[in-house]
This record gives structure tokens, C-alpha cells and sequence, in this order.
């Protein structure tokens, strides 16, 4: 699925204010979102919540999983999940589910005759709001400072040499794009089946170091 790279600032500003504020264009997919969730039902809350809080960190929409279970349609479930990432990250921040509901119906995002079937899903996340923000929170420290990997492409090339007309040698070649969320702050590289190889197990091996730190951040501490 594709990336992308919105956010929504809290900054203590009204939850109305937010929503006017949105881009036009993902305003106008939330809407056809809520319609959407109007339609899905609350064993799924829990899925849909989780794939925002992959969204969060990742910067990409993880619908795959989404789509087995809820069985819509790539733009129903596009739809959806900007529904969700615009109710997920400001409710996880604060205010109340009447104001968010409120706000949204002032603003056209929810139409005032879907409020009953959206108002679940809202409760839901207000009553997760503990769990959501520790999350969202998590997942802002890794793009703090420096630019932050928005997307990644990787494309084999065959390059050949030629003995005039006669193809004499064939080696392939990743081209590799790494897109970040600064503007003009992108890589592009090539290299070879070996070079790739390394470079798979130094993020192996550096994965392996997150997941041990990641897991003595969590150690209790000495007595």
C-alpha cells in the first residue's frame, strides 16, 4: 500500500479547529470513511485500531490484513483508514467523544445521521485513549531530529556488456530510492547481489539490537 505523511498536531488547539484545518482532499476521503465504519461491525474495532497504530509508525496504510477480515474494497478500506487516522491520533490526544461527534458534524466530516453507528467506535477509542497516546508516542520519538524513511523502493536492473553487437556479460543490480518526510531529503543507490546481501544482515543483525534494547527499556528495575 502507498505511504503516507500526514499528521494531525494536537498543540492543545480545539478539536474543531483541527478538523477545518485538514487538507481538503483527505477531509473529503475521511467523510466517505465514516460512512464506511458506519457499516462495520464493533468485533472489528479492535483490528481497525491496531492497523492505525501500525500506520502511526510506519507511514505506510497496512490494510492487507484488513481487507481479509472486513472484506471491502481497496477504496472502501482507503476510505476507512483515513476515517480512522483522523479519529485515532486526536481522541488518543485528548477531548471528549461528544466534542469530537460535535465537531464533526459542524464541519461535514460525519453526516448527523451516521452519529449513532460512529458513536461506538469513538467510545471505543476514548476508552483506549491510556493505550493509544503511550503508542502514538512511541511511535512520534523514532522521527524526532533528523529525517524520518517515508518510503523505500528497490528495482533489479540487468546491466550487460557487449563485444560489439554480442551480449558477452549480464550481472543484475538493485536500484534502491529511499524517500523521507523532508523535503528534497532522498537517496538513491545501486548495488550489487553481495552488497545487497550484506546490507540485508547489518538491518538484520541491527534489528536484533533494537529488539534487545527495546526489551531492556522494559526490564523492572533493581530493588
Amino acid at each position: 500500500m502507498g505511504s503516507f505523511n500526514f499528521t494531525i498536531p494536537r498543540f492543545e488547539r480545539p478539536i474543531q479547529d483541527i478538523l477545518t484545518r485538514m487538507p481538503r482532499a483527505f477531509k473529503e476521503q475521511a467523510e466517505k470513511g465514516f460512512t464506511v465504519l458506519a457499516d462495520v461491525g464493533q468485533q472489528h474495532y479492535a483490528e481497525i485500531l491496531q492497523a492505525v497504530l501500525v500506520g502511526l509508525e510506519s507511514k505506510k496504510a497496512p490494510l492487507e490484513e484488513l481487507e481479509k477480515s472486513l472484506k471491502l474494497s481497496i477504496n472502501d478500506l482507503s476510505s476507512l483508514f483515513a476515517a480512522s487516522m483522523l479519529t485515532v491520533p486526536i481522541l488518543g490526544e485528548g477531548g471528549s467523544a461528544e466534542e469530537f461527534i460535535n465537531s464533526a458534524v459542524k464541519v461535514g466530516v460525519i453526516p448527523q445521521s451516521l452519529v449513532p453507528k460512529i458513536q461506538p467506535f469513538v467510545d471505543t477509542v476514548v476508552a483506549q485513549r491510556a493505550q493509544i497516546g503511550r503508542a502514538i508516542r512511541r511511535a512520534a520519538l523514532p522521527a524526532q531530529v533528523l529525517p524520518y524513511i517515508s518510503n523505500a523502493e528497490i528495482v533489479v536492473d540487468l546491466r550487460m556488456a557487449f563485444e560489439e553487437q554480442a551480449v558477452v556479460e549480464a550481472v543484475p543490480v538493485a536500484i534502491v530510492h529511499i524517500d523521507t518526510d523532508a523535503n528534497g531529503q532522498e537517496i538513491w543507490f545501486q548495488g550489487s547481489k553481495q552488497q545487497m546481501q550484506q546490507l540485508k544482515n547489518d538491518i538484520e543483525e541491527a534489528i536484533k539490537q533494537m529488539e534487545a534494547a527495546a526489551a531492556w527499556s522494559r526490564r523492572e528495575p533493581k530493588a
